[in-house]
């Protein structure tokens, strides 16, 4: 008889515990009901159709700021460094027509997603005219799946997404401070190799001549037109001037051209700092292109920078005449500046 009433008490209980969960599963049914695939952001975004992009970390406000100038897009919180055109394009793609699978719309749980005011990422972006055009706030990335968890800031629903947001942010580990560098466009140089006559590099007080000795194209011993030999710009040897015009190793001081004409920084620096400390004033050394028409560029290396918190170090570099301030890696100096022995032909 005990045993009876004991399996009846059993039975009681699991039905209590059963109708119990299936009671909180209802409310928390009601709590997050909503549809599945929602799209969160809508609209074409392109540069050409806005004027400001921002982007904000925790409680620390704005920490990255895209502007539209007259002459293109800068990275205002980087010193006014140009964009990468690239960077911002694939953001704004991301973004265009959002779409997100439904996931909460109860407030005491959007801290969950990293998504309160502490820890998101918020992005805004202004159009023309100065008015707000997109707001998104952006939270954790999901255990094993894609994309991260998003919301509008006047809406309490989530939305995870397919494709990550923060890859594009330049955060690969989840919501973190973003940095305004990764928007930089960091090619502190570029020229065509074919308009380059000579390199001089001055350094330690010793000046380098490196001159091009370029092949001439010969008329064909039938040619009746009087046409007169032509430079051919593809082909040509190097010699050093200042050395008397010494036979130099083509590969080698091609590297160094090569190094010289394909610059790329690691970061920016406050072109109003103090440019004495940074060796630029008067510079440490230079690296200067004599071009086909006669002009030059002159690049001025000066001191090398420790690293700064989360900015790396390297040397600071200036274009003269340009009012960008980089920092360069080691190496690139290295594969610039180059002795005269270090560029004789093996023997």
């Amino acid at each position: 008889m005990i045993k009876t009433r004991n399996l009846v008490l059993l039975v009681v209980v699991l039905i209590v515990l059963l109708g119990v969960s299936w009671l909180q599963k209802s409310n928390h049914s009601k709590s997050t009901g909503g549809s599945n695939m929602t799209t969160v952001l809508t609209g074409e975004l392109t540069r050409d159709n806005l004027s400001r992009i921002t982007v904000a970390y925790g409680l620390e406000g704005d920490v990255v700021e895209l502007q539209a100038t007259p002459t293109g897009w800068v990275v205002a919180s980087a010193y006014q460094a140009r964009v990468s055109d690239a960077r911002v394009d694939a953001l704004l793609r991301n973004l265009a027509n959002l779409t997100g699978e439904f996931r909460s719309d109860a407030e005491d749980v959007i801290a969950d997603y990293g998504l309160d005011s502490d820890s998101s990422i918020r992005i805004r972006a202004f159009g023309p005219g100065g008015d707000e055009v997109l707001a998104l706030d952006v939270g954790n990335s999901p255990e094993r799946l894609p994309g991260n968890f998003v919301k509008s800031p006047d809406s309490p629903a989530v939305y995870l997404t397919q494709e990550s947001v923060l890859t594009h942010l330049g955060l690969y580990n989840g919501p973190a401070r973003p940095k305004s560098i990764h928007f930089a466009d960091l090619q502190a140089a570029k020229q065509d190799l074919k308009a380059i006559d000579q390199i001089v590099l001055e350094s330690d007080g010793k000046r380098l001549e490196l001159v091009k000795d370029f092949a001439m194209t010969v008329p064909a011993e039938d040619d009746t037109t009087g046409a007169e030999p032509t430079v051919d710009r593809l082909t040509w040897e190097w010699k050093a001037a200042s050395q008397g015009d010494r036979a130099l190793a083509k590969t080698k001081v091609d590297a160094v051209q090569s190094a010289l004409t394909a610059i790329r920084a690691v970061d920016v620096d406050d072109p109003n700092g103090d440019l004495a400390a940074f060796g630029l004033e008067p510079a440490l050394r230079t690296a200067t292109l004599v071009l086909e028409d006669g002009s030059e560029r002159v690049f001025e290396f000066g001191n090398a920078r420790e690293t700064q918190g989360d900015h790396p170090a390297g040397t600071w570099l200036r274009e003269r005449g340009e009012p960008t301030i980089w920092v360069v890696t080691d190496y690139t100096i290295n594969n610039i500046f180059k002795t005269l022995e270090e560029l004789l032909p093996d023997e």
